[in-house]
């Protein structure tokens, strides 16, 4: 069963490459090569651009989502990084040094997430880290606002350690909320940036289909072209091979309009005309051009084809010998074109006389032997006297048209040869001629 499948499978493929050939081939095959040629850049140069637009695209991609990383974490990361700091350092009050700007950082954190909260409807934005990280930043926040108002040089503040421990508190709870929300923010971020890359691996896998369908139809395509070129010009060089060798029964297909199918019509005629041609030669090589009876070795071939027919059967063969009556004078007397127009009406005066099994030819200049298959004595002898009786009287009184004398053999044992039949018939008609012609002899 799998066999089957798989041969009727194959079958149907094969007949399916047939039909796309004989469509390819209503083109010349100049514009098979350039519809190839088509099909190999037209989706190339597509593919090339939508490649490029994509890969263009991945890159800005990438560099939004670094930018995102950094706009999205640098602010958090570095006030808490300042609070920390002035926890370690309560402030620098001591010093003097200014305080840093925890107030230009805190609107930047402000910015941020505004800019989160316009992007909510965007899927790639994960919305439960954002809120996350924005509850952190609310808690986180107050506790700035108050650093930012209420911290000041150390000779301004009370010298109790209250206040100095007051201060760590609060820092203290203000980088915990700080931490918290940059933990939820960054895994936001890292999220979004996943989200993306799954994206751009989906475009990439998508590009590298689209690469690979287009190869494969466009090598579909080219093999296609390839094959309704290449397989009727294997089929011109077999048909011009058997040609050569002699085989002037050869067609190829000419149906196609390509430069394939004119080839193959001039073949065609080509091989049509030269088995005119050879049918002509031996036509001329069997036949009798005057009288148009098989010539001697035609009909020699025929006695030969016959006696091994009938030996096989164990049936007889006989041979009539005919000699044109008086031909020379005929020639001397009205000419040579009436000595052929005799032997033209003669001809066709015995082959009507004749059975239809029985054969006639030319043997000689004016001799002719009929070969009469599966016939004794009488019937020969028989056959005979009607062929010399019917041509007397369609000769009638004209003087231009001949009578004939005949000279009758009959095969007696399965070894008698064509030669000793013909030598036999020969004898009976000379005989024949000694008696006074016009009639026939019996051997």
């Amino acid at each position: 069963m799998a066999d089957q499948a798989t041969s009727n499978t194959g079958g149907r493929v094969s007949r399916a490459a047939r039909r796309v050939r004989t469509t390819l081939r209503r083109l010349s095959i100049g514009r098979r090569c350039a519809l190839a040629g088509i099909v190999l850049v037209l989706p190339m140069t597509f593919l090339i651009a939508a490649t490029a637009i994509v890969l263009q695209r991945e890159e800005a991609s990438l560099h939004g989502t670094i930018d995102e990383a950094v706009n999205a974490l640098v602010p958090l990361t570095s006030l808490e990084y300042d609070l920390q700091r002035a926890l370690t350092d309560e402030l620098e009050a001591r010093s003097g040094t200014a305080v840093p700007d925890f107030g230009g950082l805190t609107g930047s954190i402000d910015r941020l997430f505004a800019r989160l909260r316009h992007d909510a409807g965007n899927p790639d934005v994960p919305e439960p880290s954002i809120e996350a990280a924005q509850q952190a930043w609310s808690t986180a926040r107050p506790a700035v606002e108050r650093l930012v108002e209420h911290v000041t040089p150390l000779k301004a503040l009370s010298s109790t350690d209250s206040g100095s421990d007051l201060t760590r508190e609060k820092l203290t709870r203000a980088i915990a909320d700080i931490e918290e929300a940059r933990t939820h923010l960054a895994r936001a971020v890292k999220s979004r940036a996943a989200t993306t890359a799954a994206a751009q691996q989906r475009e990439l896998r998508t590009l590298l289909w689209a690469w690979g369908a287009t190869l494969l139809a466009t090598a579909i395509v080219v093999a296609l072209v390839v094959y309704s070129i290449v397989t009727p010009a294997r089929e011109l060089g077999a048909a011009v091979r058997r040609l050569s060798a002699g085989d002037l029964s050869i067609r190829v297909d000419d149906r196609a309009r390509d430069e394939l199918g004119r080839v193959a019509s001039y073949l065609n005629a080509m091989a049509a005309r030269f088995a005119a041609r050879r049918s002509a030669l031996e036509s001329e090589a069997l036949l009798d051009s005057l009288t148009n009876l098989p010539n001697r070795r035609s009909i020699l071939r025929a006695l030969d084809t016959t006696l091994a027919s009938c030996r096989e059967q164990g049936s007889p063969v006989s041979v009539l010998l005919i000699d044109v009556d008086r031909f020379k004078q005929l020639n001397d007397r009205f000419g040579h074109t009436a000595g052929d127009a005799a032997l033209s009406w003669l001809a066709d005066a015995m082959r009507s006389s004749l059975r239809s099994g029985d054969l006639l030819g030319r043997y000689a200049g004016d001799e002719f032997i009929a070969v009469l298959p599966s016939t004794g004595a009488d019937d020969a002898r028989a056959t005979a006297e009607r062929l010399c009786d019917d041509v007397t009287a369609q000769r009638g009184s004209d003087p231009a048209r001949p009578s004939i004398t005949v000279g009758v053999a009959t095969s007696v044992t399965a070894s008698d040869t064509r030669e000793r039949l013909i030598e036999t018939a020969d004898q009976a008609l000379y005989e024949g001629k000694k008696a006074g012609r016009a009639r026939i002899a019996v051997a």
